[in-house]
């Protein structure tokens, strides 16, 4: 299965891929490499990290960063995938992925044992893994681009705090202003409208979460 490979227009609502994704949302996962570099006594080195986003509720599982992202190292990232996905009851019946060639056979073997399909996009279509491609752009904007990096545990804290500001605490305009969650999670409880208000800063004030407390 293919993305409508038709790049003339920005938005192809009616298209045979827009209504796949409109059907299929809950149950896709796409996934892309983002890459960062590493300063070391020993010179720069580049740094991988496997990002995974759920489609519909825009949650984002990032990988453990490496200098090999091999298939062996891949296919772990799956697993890891699968469980964090069981944790919250959801279902992955596809995993949209680009032409990269760190994306071996053994990677799609893992998922096909686990009964999900893989969908590859087009050749130089980046438009057809939006979300993901959407997602890397805001975490090199907003947050790695601000950064040195000296090694795979500074690379692992900074991303982390990155994807768990993005999943539990930024109101999204796509989602009504609210914090990211799952389909079965329940909605969070509404804020107080009075009172005042608390900043928590993460990062060295690079991102910040205003909120006021219960009563």
């Amino acid at each position: 299965m293919y993305p409508d490979p038709d790049r003339s227009s920005r938005r192809l609502p009616d298209s045979p891929w827009q209504n796949f994704l409109a059907l299929h949302m809950n149950t896709i996962v796409a996934c892309d490499f983002l890459a960062k570099t590493i300063w070391t006594p020993l010179g720069h080195k580049t740094a991988y990290l496997l990002m995974f986003i759920h489609l519909k509720s825009r949650k984002v599982f990032v990988s453990p960063a490496t200098y090999a992202p091999d298939s062996a190292w891949c296919c772990q990232q799956v697993r890891n995938l699968g469980m964090w996905l069981a944790e919250n009851d959801v279902h992955q019946r596809f995993i949209l992925r680009d032409n990269d060639t760190k994306f071996s056979a053994a990677f799609d073997e893992v998922f096909k044992a686990a009964g999900v399909e893989t969908v590859r996009t087009p050749i130089a279509a980046p438009n057809a893994n939006s979300f993901a491609e959407s997602w890397i752009g805001k975490c090199q904007w907003e947050c790695l681009d601000h950064y040195l990096c000296f090694g795979l545990a500074h690379l692992d804290h900074i991303i982390q705090i990155y994807v768990q500001f993005h999943n539990d605490l930024r109101p999204h305009q796509s989602k009504g202003n609210e914090p990211l969650r799952f389909e079965r999670q329940s909605p969070p409880a509404r804020p107080p409208d009075r009172g005042e208000v608390f900043c928590q800063s993460m990062l060295g004030g690079l991102l910040r979460h205003y909120y006021r407390k219960a009563a």
